[in-house]
């Protein structure tokens, strides 16, 4: 195997980040890259590569248009058979330069998936806008079955020969439905529009990705991340330590990690050995009531930096209660700054209501960061009383733009009302009228409400309602032939760019700067 395969062996396992010094170790590569890359995806996509924990199949998309790997087209319809109802922009822009050589393949793949899920395939073939009898049937046929995506497809297509297919359509269309005769017209004002001619758009492959990312630690499993506690790179060695924080910590690695808390040369690193070990100081035994203590002269010890400090409190919250814990957090928080940050996240994991009159004053702060503890402090004391301040970060201007996860999950929490298993589904309505969730956003509050009837003494109803599914979807496909998953939501279109690039309006010549 090449260094090029290795690597994104890697990636696939989670090994490692995929970030630009990542890529950048694959274009060192030069010319004995594509050929590499070319023999993972096909490995990836095989029966051998099942053990891979992570699709990388955009990354591969990516590194294909990169180095305009003709041979790349088989791995793009494959990458669309895979996932057909929800093909990337990315993926676009990869297809449209193979021009009439990927229109057979794209015509067959519409042909195996069918009418239903075979939409994106569709307009796919509508942007190479190669003239053919079998694309001109296959779009009046989509015509014919979805009258608005038809539409939209042969408007893209752009071929005068739709206009009497359109027009008689058009004739057919109620008057008051104003949605469809306006796509239907606009795909027959697009017979008179002149033909925009492709051209290839630069792609910058190092653009579009983060200049350092870590490894996806949650999918590791322990040895693993125990390995990477010995990586050259501290950044990595935290993240891994982290990784451990709020986990039954098997002796050898509590032992690893308060020797890398004691000894680390980067602070950063100790401070997050030290909020890993949290979950060994409540113990009795011997051991742990040494760790307990190191971390409470860690954490009162003033000469100590911030990180380790502020990595002592947090790992501290579940004996925050006691008076040598509770000084230290309150130096700390009066201390400001970074070092408040720690002292109110530690006082939120406690749980322990005297620490409930620290959050209300800094819902008003303008630090995202200090903001972010006093959203969650605010839920998990049920401070029923500031909701109203709550609700007023769901739709926020920037920098505080990205709060809306941590209002929803904080109002979850403290919403008014009775905290039962058969009121909850009614909590999840009024949040979602109030803020109107995504998938995601649903789930969060779901967990939340669920974590709301933890905090009770009740049975989470998401939690189970979810797992049941999961045990039902896995029954019906152990009896039934395996199918691609769906996209999670189906994503709706606006207008083709006028340019002819393929792309949406709004990703193109529409874009905001």
């Amino acid at each position: 195997m090449g260094k090029t395969f290795d690597l994104l062996e890697a990636a696939a396992l989670g090994k490692t980040a995929v970030d630009r010094r990542f890529l950048q170790l694959i274009l060192d590569e030069g010319d004995s890259a594509p050929p590499e890359i070319l023999r993972f995806s096909r490995y990836h996509h095989s029966p051998e590569g099942a053990a891979h924990r992570l699709s990388v199949d955009p990354l591969l998309v990516d590194l294909f248009r990169h180095f305009e790997t003709p041979e790349a087209l088989e791995f793009y319809i494959d990458a669309i058979r895979a996932n057909p109802e929800d093909v990337d922009d990315g993926l676009v822009q990869a297809l449209l330069p193979f021009g009439e050589k990927a229109a057979e393949p794209l015509i067959k793949l519409y042909e195996e998936l069918g009418e239903e899920q075979g939409s994106d395939v569709a307009f796919l073939l509508a942007a190479l806008r190669i003239r053919s009898p079998q694309v001109f049937s296959l779009m009046l046929e989509r015509l014919e079955y979805d009258a608005a995506d038809g539409a939209f497809c042969l408007g893209l297509y752009g071929d005068p020969a739709a206009r009497p297919a359109l027009e008689k359509m058009l004739g057919e269309i109620p008057e008051d439905d104003v949605p469809l005769r306006r796509e239907v017209q606009f795909a027959l004002d697009q017979m008179n529009a002149p033909e925009p001619k492709y051209q290839p758009e630069h792609f910058d492959l190092l653009s579009e990705y983060s200049p350092k990312e870590l490894p996806p630690f949650d999918i590791l499993d322990e040895a693993e991340r125990l390995e990477m506690l010995a990586s050259t790179d501290s950044e990595i060695r935290g993240g891994a330590a982290y990784s451990f924080f709020n986990q039954d910590l098997k002796k050898q690695t509590r032992d690893r990690l308060f020797v890398l808390a004691q000894t680390d040369p980067e602070v950063l690193v100790r401070g997050q050995a030290w909020s890993a070990l949290g979950d060994v100081v409540g113990g009795d035994a011997r051991e742990e009531t040494k760790i307990r203590d190191a971390m409470i002269a860690v954490l009162n010890d003033e000469s100590k930096t911030l990180e380790e400090r502020g990595g002592a409190a947090i790992g501290l919250y579940s004996v925050a209660d006691r008076e040598d814990v509770s000084e230290g957090l309150e130096t700390l928080y009066e201390a400001g700054g970074k070092a408040r940050i720690k002292a109110l996240e530690a006082m939120w994991r406690s749980l322990w209501q005297p620490y409930a009159k620290y959050f209300p004053p800094h819902l008003n702060e303008t630090d995202p960061a200090i903001l972010r503890h006093a959203l969650r402090g605010a839920g998990y004391f049920r401070q029923t009383a500031h909701i109203d301040k709550i609700a007023s970060f769901f739709d926020r201007e920037e920098p505080l733009d990205d709060l809306r996860e941590d209002a929803l999950f904080a109002y979850a929490l403290a919403m008014p009302g009775e905290t039962t298993r058969g009121r909850v589904r009614g909590m999840l309505r009024k949040i979602d009228e109030l803020a109107g969730l995504n998938a995601d956003e649903t789930e969060l509050v779901m967990f939340a409400l669920d974590e709301r009837l933890r905090l009770h003494g009740l049975a989470p109803v998401f939690e189970a309602e979810q797992h049941d599914k999961h045990l039902e979807d896995e029954h019906e496909h152990s009896i039934a032939e395996p199918v691609a998953p769906p996209a999670a939501q189906k994503r709706g279109r606006n207008d083709p760019c006028h340019c002819g690039s393929g792309k949406k309006y709004k990703k193109c010549h529409g874009a905001v700067n």
